[in-house]
């Protein structure tokens, strides 16, 4: 074979290979089986909104609660406070310290003081609003973000099993048959309850003798004991009484029945214009960056609407009311609206 035709069978050959070369170049290539920037999200994973580090949180977030441990709002709040966690993966959880004193005044200011980094949360319940409008105070309204509410408890006011008064009408018939000497159970005589009580007899043209006790158990020995006629708390605080029938709540105080007492009427019902629910929210400190709020608004809401969260909720009959952190405001504003007139009207300190 010529020298000539030996590299003609050479070129040839070349452009053979540079042809299945090209084409090997132009094949489409062979996807991933799942590339990892385009894994879906595990169900329940709350999206970051932009501004949230990836590592948040780096630490625990610390809740401030103003009052002593053992509460339904505590152990609620550590059942959904572990589902975020759980849910959401995140390294670390929620770890509560308890900052109790002067009626939750202590605990509320150590949260509307507290750096705002978004590792400081605290309970804010729309009791708080009372202290709020009447004194000079860290918290209010406007003083803390909201970040979302857990449940909301309507008042209760009630009597003894075997009271001769059946309804919230009897119980006000005798107050005006008997000025000053029908006696109703309270914590406090300017806290939620007696603040109500307040309401009613304004709307009612009565005169109810408030007193106060150290607590819901001692009222309800008092109640049993018929050392008082009535009492006025909400409706969680009467369930374990309800339940072994030694007590009868007369009204409640949402604007709605309480689905635990449907078959008991309104104070509104009733006659009387008078709203009386013990929100219990989720706070952080003014200041807080909005995109962390949001984040933990979205991953505690999650957490509540779990189906085990709402199982174990409903087991401990909490009045679970899951609203975001623009509801409680609203909400709030108009309590605080309400406290702020009749403060202006008639000043219980």
């Amino acid at each position: 074979m010529s020298n000539r035709k030996s590299k003609s069978i050479v070129a040839l050959l070349l452009v053979v290979l540079l042809s299945f070369a090209l084409a090997g170049c132009n094949k489409p290539a062979e996807p991933a089986d799942k590339p990892a920037d385009t894994e879906a999200p595990k169900e329940g994973v709350v999206p970051r909104p932009e501004g949230v580090p990836a590592d948040y949180p780096s630490d625990e977030i610390n809740f401030i609660y103003a009052f002593g441990a053992g509460s339904p709002f505590e152990a609620y709040l550590r059942i959904v406070a572990d589902k975020a966690q759980e849910m959401q993966g995140w390294d670390n959880g929620v770890v509560i310290s308890f900052k109790e004193g002067a009626s939750g005044r202590i605990g509320w200011n150590a949260m509307a003081e507290s750096k705002p980094d978004g590792y400081n949360l605290g309970f804010a319940p729309s009791a708080m609003l009372i202290s709020a409008v009447s004194e000079e105070v860290s918290y209010g309204v406007d003083k803390v973000d909201f970040v979302f509410n857990t449940m909301s408890d309507p008042g209760a006011i009630g009597v003894v099993a075997d009271s001769p008064y059946k309804t919230l009408q009897d119980l006000v018939e005798a107050a005006k048959q008997n000025p000053g000497k029908i006696t109703v159970g309270v914590t406090s005589v300017i806290g939620q309850e007696g603040l109500t009580l307040k309401l009613i007899e304004k709307a009612a043209g009565v005169d109810f003798n408030e007193v106060a006790f150290d607590g819901e158990g001692a009222i309800f020995a008092a109640i049993i004991g018929k050392h008082v006629d009535a009492f006025c708390l909400n409706v969680t605080d009467a369930t374990t009484f309800l339940e072994d029938n030694s007590i009868r709540v007369l009204a409640t105080g949402d604007a709605e029945r309480s689905v635990f007492l449907p078959d008991i009427p309104t104070y509104k019902e009733s006659g009387y214009d008078v709203t009386q629910v013990n929100m219990r929210s989720v706070a952080c400190p003014k200041g807080t960056p909005e995109p962390i709020r949001q984040y933990l608004e979205a991953c505690f809401i999650a957490a509540a609407n779990d189906p085990e969260v709402k199982a174990k909720a409903a087991e401990m009959k909490l009045p679970i009311d899951t609203l975001t952190g623009a509801e409680v405001k609203a909400k709030f504003t108009t309590i605080s609206e309400g406290y702020a007139k009749l403060w202006a009207e008639s000043p219980w300190n």
